[in-house]
C-alpha cells in the first residue's frame, strides 16, 4: 500500500514539474524581446477559452503597457524598466488611475486591457447596445466594443475576466499601429447613407475611423444620394463643391456610392477619355466617372478609395452586383483605389442582419438589413478601410 502511494506522489509531482516548467517557458519566450510583436490584421471575437489559448495568453501586465504608452505615442521605450517605472510612468501619462490596477503580478485580462486603452486613447464612453456580462463599472469593454477591439460573442457577452490570447494580443498591436500611422490625418468623405452612418446614429465610416485612430473627419455624405442625378435625390456631386467652398485640405478622400442608383437610374458605359466636362450624369456611370473627374481636378495630389457597400437586402440582386463590379472598373480606370465589402458582408441573410445593421423600431424592432450598426462597421468596414488608407498615404509619401 504504501509503495503504490509513493508512486502516485511521483507521478504527481512530474506532472507538477512539467505544467510549470511550460510556463515558465512561456514566459521566457516573451521576455526575449522588449518589441511589441508584429500584430496580426485579424480583430478577434469574445468567447470561451481552451486550456491551451490560456497557456498562450500568459502576456505581462507590464508589457502591455510599454506597449501601450509607445504606440499610442504617450511615453519613450524605457532601458531596463522594472514593474514600479512602468506603473508610474503610466500613472504619469494617465492610464493608471486604480489602486487596483497597479499589482502587475496579476495576469493581463480583458477587463485591465480596456480600462487602460481607452484612457490611453482618450475615448468617450460608446455602446454598441445590449452586452450580458458588461455592467456599468466595465462601461470601457463596450466602448472597446464600438471600436471592434473585442467583439462580442454570439450571446453578446465580452467576457471581461477573459485573458487576453496571443492572437488578442497581436490584434491589439496592430491596431495601435495603426494609429501611430494614421493619427493627425484627415479625411474628406463623400456618399450616402452608408458613408453617413444611417444605422449608427449618424456616425458612419470616416467618423468612426477619426475617432478611433486619432485623426479629423470632414464627412459630407447624405442619407440617401446618388451618384447619378436623381429627382428628389440629394446629388452626390453637390457634396464636393460644399467641400469645395469650404476649402477642406484633406490628406485623403473616401467615396462610396451606387445604392440609391442601381434600382431606379441605368448602369451607363464607361467612357474612353478622361475629359469628363461634357459628360451627362442622368446614368450611374456617368455620374461616377464626373464624379472622380470633379475629384481629381480639385484635390490634384489627394489619394482616394472608393468604397463598394456590402451585399444588402436592397431591391434587384442582378443589379446589386452589376451597379457594384462597374463601380470598381469605373474606380480601376481612374487610378482609384477600391475597398470592397460586397462579397464579405452579407446582410441578406437574416441572422447576419440581426447582428450587424441597424434595428428599425418602425418595423416592429427588425433589422434593416441594409445599414450597418456599430459593431458591423467596426468588424467589417474600419480594419479593410483603415489598412487601405495606411497603403494609400505610404505610397504618397514616397512620391
Amino acid at each position: 500500500m504504501k509503495e503504490l502511494l509513493s508512486k502516485k506522489f511521483w507521478i504527481v509531482m512530474l506532472v507538477i514539474a512539467a505544467l510549470v516548467g511550460s510556463v515558465v517557458a512561456v514566459e521566457a519566450i516573451d521576455k526575449k524581446s522588449d518589441k511589441p510583436t508584429e500584430p496580426s490584421a485579424v480583430a478577434t471575437d469574445s468567447g470561451g477559452k481552451t486550456t491551451e489559448q490560456v497557456a498562450r495568453s500568459l502576456y505581462s501586465r507590464g508589457r502591455w503597457l510599454s506597449d501601450l504608452m509607445i504606440l499610442s505615442g504617450k511615453a519613450d521605450r524605457q532601458e531596463n524598466p522594472t514593474a514600479q517605472s512602468i506603473v508610474e510612468q503610466a500613472k504619469s501619462c494617465g492610464i493608471l488611475s486604480r489602486y487596483d490596477d497597479e499589482d502587475l503580478s496579476q495576469p493581463l485580462d480583458r477587463r485591465f486591457v480596456a480600462r487602460t486603452m481607452v484612457k490611453a486613447m482618450g475615448y468617450k464612453n460608446r455602446s454598441v447596445g445590449y452586452l450580458a456580462d458588461v455592467s456599468s463599472l466595465d462601461s470601457d469593454l463596450a466602448t472597446m466594443a464600438y471600436y471592434g477591439y473585442f467583439l462580442p460573442d454570439v450571446n453578446f457577452m465580452m467576457h471581461p475576466d477573459a485573458l487576453v490570447t496571443s492572437t488578442e494580443y497581436e490584434a491589439l498591436l496592430k491596431e495601435l499601429d495603426r494609429f501611430r500611422q494614421l493619427r493627425g490625418k484627415t479625411i474628406l468623405s463623400f456618399g450616402d447613407s452608408i458613408m453617413y452612418g444611417a444605422g449608427n446614429g449618424g456616425e458612419g465610416i470616416a467618423d468612426m475611423l477619426a475617432e478611433k485612430y486619432g485623426m479629423t473627419a470632414a464627412d459630407y455624405a447624405v442619407s440617401g444620394a446618388a451618384i447619378g442625378i436623381r429627382e428628389g435625390r440629394g446629388h452626390i456631386r453637390d457634396q464636393l463643391k460644399s467641400a469645395i467652398s469650404d476649402k477642406v485640405q484633406p490628406d485623403v478622400i473616401l467615396l462610396n456610392g451606387g445604392t440609391n442608383d442601381m434600382n431606379w437610374l441605368e448602369l451607363g458605359e464607361i467612357g474612353t477619355g478622361f475629359d469628363m466636362s461634357q459628360r451627362e450624369e442622368e446614368d450611374f456611370t456617368g455620374g461616377l466617372e464626373k464624379t472622380f473627374w470633379s475629384i481629381k481636378n480639385t484635390w490634384k495630389n489627394v489619394p482616394v478609395i472608393f468604397i463598394r457597400a456590402h451585399n444588402m437586402d436592397w431591391g434587384d440582386d442582378l443589379k446589386e452586383r452589376l451597379f457594384g463590379q462597374q463601380a470598381l472598373q469605373v474606380a480601376a480606370k481612374w487610378g482609384v483605389r477600391s475597398v470592397d465589402l460586397y462579397s464579405v458582408l452579407n446582410t441578406e441573410d437574416t441572422d447576419t442582419a440581426a447582428r450587424y445593421t441597424f434595428i428599425n423600431a418602425d418595423t416592429e424592432n427588425l433589422a434593416d438589413s441594409i445599414h450597418p450598426n456599430a459593431v458591423g462597421y467596426a468588424k467589417f468596414y474600419l480594419p479593410a478601410v483603415a489598412e487601405k488608407l495606411i497603403n494609400e498615404t505610404e505610397t504618397r509619401s514616397k512620391l
